[in-house]
Formats: structure tokens, sequence, C-alpha cells
């Protein structure tokens, strides 16, 4: 028994002209089918921790009379239907030079100043080691083409870093990582503490939390979502080119990938250099179009191409 879209059934009976033999089945969804098989965590070809989502709607962006929000982030209802999986950890120095191998950095610290499309290459060569399709089409260093039914790495969508920001293990979303207060819960993550008074402009006042600068990965309790360092360490290189573009009249945004060029993209989350309000939250989004010594990145993937996802 077999239907597009669906897992297929076989059974094996024996006829007889002495009874009725009567056959009953549901087909499931080849993409439920996979969900319900699928590893809720995996450990990958070079020692990064993956967890499975499964996640539902949520607003992105703030409203204006929210303290510290910015003119670019936009309010908009947006439905993630694709299961996916995400790195706990920010990809580290070490997991990076087996990529490229002029890294001298501490290697359990967050890799930065890498580019976009640096990150986008680490994502597809990881992709070919494990024998996945790769998420981007990258010729020249630049890139042409993404393929959203591919199974292999990429960069989390800005869509699914705040859901997993403000939403993920949470009964509601909340404003920062950490909840709706503005106060940061103690050692909640590596930001611009008292340490950072006179490094950066602004910095949490009363807060400390050991580290004047990077940090290694996973220091700090673990988030809702189960992840690591969403709250500070280094802000992180999400998929979508940046734009300043109002969203469309869309009520309803599913799986947003964001616009499909630009000369920027986006970056999401607070830094060790980060100690405002604006910056803390997690609708905070920002525009960058080169490489950044608090930027880093977090690698996820899709659980089906997109063929299968559409029966979900």
């Amino acid at each position: 028994m077999r239907k597009p879209g669906y897992r297929s059934v076989t059974r094996t009976i024996r006829p007889s002209n002495g009874r009725k033999t009567i056959i009953r089945e549901t087909l499931v969804p080849e993409a439920a089918a996979r969900l319900a098989e699928a590893p809720r965590s995996y450990r990958n070809s070079v020692g990064m921790e993956l967890l499975l989502f499964q996640p539902g709607n949520f607003v992105m962006g703030a409203p204006r009379h929210q303290k510290g929000q910015r003119a670019n982030e936009f309010l908009k209802e947006v439905q993630l239907k694709r299961p996916f999986y995400a790195a706990r950890h920010e990809v580290t120095n070490g997991q990076y030079a087996r990529f490229r191998r002029d890294r001298a950095d501490a290697a359990d610290e967050p890799v930065v100043s890498v580019s976009w499309i640096e990150a986008a290459a680490f994502s597809n060569w990881l992709s070919e080691q494990e024998g996945l399709s790769p998420f981007y089409r990258i010729e020249n260093g630049r890139l042409t083409a993404v393929n959203t039914q591919a199974e292999g790495y990429r960069l989390l969508s800005e869509a699914e870093w705040e859901w997993l920001a403000r939403k993920a293990g949470k009964p509601a979303q909340t404003i920062f990582p950490w909840g709706d207060e503005s106060v940061v819960p103690p050692l909640s993550g590596n930001i611009a503490d008292e340490s950072a008074n006179g490094v950066t402009r602004f910095y949490v006042a009363n807060y400390t939390d050991g580290y004047a600068k990077l940090a290694p990965v996973g220091k700090f309790k673990a988030e809702a979502s189960g992840l690591f360092d969403l709250t500070g360490n280094v802000s992180e290189w999400v998929h979508d080119f940046y734009s300043l573009a109002p969203p469309t009249a869309q009520s309803v945004h599913i799986d947003p990938l964001g616009p499909g060029f630009g000369d920027t993209h986006v970056i999401k989350g607070a830094s060790w250099r980060s100690g405002t309000r604006t910056l803390l939250r997690a609708a905070y989004r920002d525009g960058l179009a080169d490489r950044r010594d608090d930027v880093g990145f977090r690698i996820g993937r899709y659980l089906h191409g997109a063929d299968s996802a559409a029966e979900n």
C-alpha cells in the first residue's frame, strides 16, 4: 500500500477460500514517520551535539513601545513548520580548524573574525563530510543559490534563532533569552560586565561573568531551549540577508529565510561587548558585511528536505 508523500506499508497474507481476510492500515505521512524515527539529539563528525526541534508559531520583532526597541525589529507572525536540528554550541576554533587549518586561537572558544560566506562554506564542507546535500551553492567565493530541499548543514535562519532564544522550552515567548525582567540574572552569559568598564562604551553594572572577552563555549548554564550561549559570548551570523523593508501584509510567514539577495547579512544576539538593554534583547538584529572579532556562528540543518516537509 502506497501513496505519494506517505510511508509505504507491505504485508504478506495467505489467501483462503474458507475465510475472509480484512486488512486495515493507516498510512503515515513520510515527514511524520521520519520525525518519529529521528534521534532527539546526535553528535556529528566534528563533535558538535545537535538537538532536534519541532517548533510552531511565534511573533518576531518588538513593538515600538518596548524599551530598547529599534525601528528595524519589524513585528511579524511566523510559523516554523519544518523540524530542524540546532547545534548546542557556537562553532569553536578547534572545529573550524578541521576545515581551515589557520586557527591558532584557543580550541574551545567560539571562532570569530569569519565572514558570512566563510561560515556558509564551512557548513557545505561539513555536509560533504557526512554525505549530506549542500545547502549553499558557492562559486568563486560568492553565494549564487541555496537549495532549500537540502538536508545539509546551514546557518540558522533569523526566525529560528529568535524562536530558540525567546520561545523554545518556555510556556510563553520572552523579551530576553532569560525572561522578561531587564535585570540580568547572575551568570546568564558572557556579556559586557564590570570588567568591561573602560573597555566598552556601555557595561552592565553589578554583573560579573568572569570573562573580560571571549569565554570557552558552554561555560554558562544551558538556556531553556537546551542550547548554550544565546546570551552573549559572540553575536551570531544567521542565514538571512539583512533588509530594512517592512514585511509584506501576509498574515503568517511560514519558515522564512529572508530576502533572496542583499549586500549584508543579519547578525543576532549579544556578545561579550554588549551592555545595553537594546543589544541584550532577543529581537535585536543588525546587518553586517564583513568579519568582526565578536561575531561567530552556530549551525543547524533541516530534518528532511522540502519535498517531505510539504506533507507535514
